[in-house]
């Protein structure tokens, strides 16, 4: 219980006395934001960069629940690190995998996978291949978080009232500044008109600095700053172990205490800051309004995995740059079955495309899904699985 309310809460927490920036070399950062673009927007997590000597340490602010790409690009990122710190509340060296078994009833777990469900995301713990070498466990374990809350008079009933004080500040402080309050939302209304995703993507997107800084539950306690110290110092052995790329994967609330400790107290400057998009809000039908399209795309879903996983292993055999095409991945072998023995085309009738990624050396497998024209919204696409 205490891994998942710790997994659970650790997003973006509110801004720090200054203004919070994007600037490369200005502090304090700003670590999460929602962009409104027309009639949708886009909400964004930072990466962020800072040097001290010759060890070049990047903070990458994790939201737990994402589109697929977010999560894709962000373990390409991972292997350009000579360590990777993350966080996660649970025994020492622990890397959660897509096959773990899930635990018993927790209302946290259960919000987060209503979420992951409606809003049609994807959530950290299966997307996030933590099973590299350079990954490094960086977070307290569940007698290290017990002891810091008895250490500092604390309990999980006074973390959720610290959460629900913050989140009631935050809602005061808006409305002192005559902030409007967001419109109702009729959900009923929306799901009827085949748009309740992206109106429930909106409705969250537009209020995740709330919701977040309400979750954070404070950031002088076990749950932020008792975290923070203890991913700290693993950060002082990797570096004395001689690491000189770092990265930290922490929940975006964390990241403007831990800026502080690095700036402030333990000599780093920061050198660059980016925007990685963690939910794609743009304004387009929903797929689950029609049913049919629904059965085809999960047909296509299927299919694809299939086909990733018949793509990496002519690549290693054959050890092929490709691009292959499908006839080449169907075509029986010398003594063997083919790699690939499922239909050529795609549900809607048209050939599976078969392309090495713009990032390393893996392939993808795609189909240009009900619109037929790739390079657009509804495109469906599939990695070829990492190596175990």
């Amino acid at each position: 219980m205490i891994r998942s309310i710790a997994v659970s809460f650790s997003v973006a927490f509110g801004a720090l006395a200054q203004q919070p920036t994007d600037a490369p070399d200005r502090t304090p950062s700003d670590f999460i934001r929602f962009v409104r673009v027309d009639d949708g927007g886009h909400l964004d997590t930072a990466i962020t960069t800072y040097r001290r000597d010759d060890v070049e340490l990047t903070l990458f602010g994790a939201v737990h629940i994402a589109d697929k790409a977010c999560y894709e690009a962000l373990n390409d990122r991972f292997t350009s690190c000579d360590a990777l710190l993350y966080e996660l509340v649970g025994p020492a060296d622990y890397r959660p995998s897509k096959e773990r078994e899930h635990e018993g009833f927790n209302p946290i777990g259960l919000l987060q996978r209503g979420l992951e469900n409606s809003l049609e995301l994807h959530f950290q713990l299966d997307s996030v291949d933590y099973s590299p070498s350079n990954f490094v466990h960086a977070d307290m374990t569940p007698s290290e978080f017990e002891q810091s809350m008895e250490d500092r008079g604390e309990s999980l009933l006074t973390i959720m009232l610290d959460m629900m004080g913050s989140g009631m500040a935050a809602q005061r402080a808006k409305a002192e500044d005559g902030e409007p309050a967001p419109p109702p939302l009729d959900l009923v209304k929306a799901f009827r008109g085949g748009e309740g995703r992206h109106a429930l993507r909106m409705q969250f997107a537009a209020q995740f600095e709330d919701m977040e800084a309400m979750v954070a539950g404070g950031k002088s306690g076990t749950l932020l700053q008792g975290r923070n110290e203890k991913c700290l110092r693993v950060l002082a052995r990797e570096i004395d172990a001689g690491k000189k790329r770092i990265g930290i994967y922490y929940g975006a609330a964390h990241l403007p205490h831990m800026e502080q400790r690095l700036v402030g107290d333990l000599g780093f400057r920061k050198v660059a800051h980016e925007w990685l998009v963690a939910w794609d809000c743009k304004k387009r039908p929903d797929v689950k309004f029609d049913r049919a399209v629904v059965k085809l795309r999960q047909e296509c879903r299927a299919q694809l995995r299939v086909l990733a996983a018949a793509a990496r292993e002519y690549r290693l055999a054959a050890d092929s740059s490709g691009p292959v095409t499908i006839d080449v991945l169907a075509a029986e072998r010398a003594g063997g079955a083919p790699y690939y023995a499922g239909p050529k085309v795609d549900p809607w009738g048209r050939a599976w495309i078969v392309r090495k990624r713009a990032v390393g050396t893996r392939w993808e497998v795609a189909s240009a899904a009900q619109d037929g024209t790739l390079g657009t919204d509804d495109d469906m696409i599939e990695q070829e699985p990492r190596r175990p």
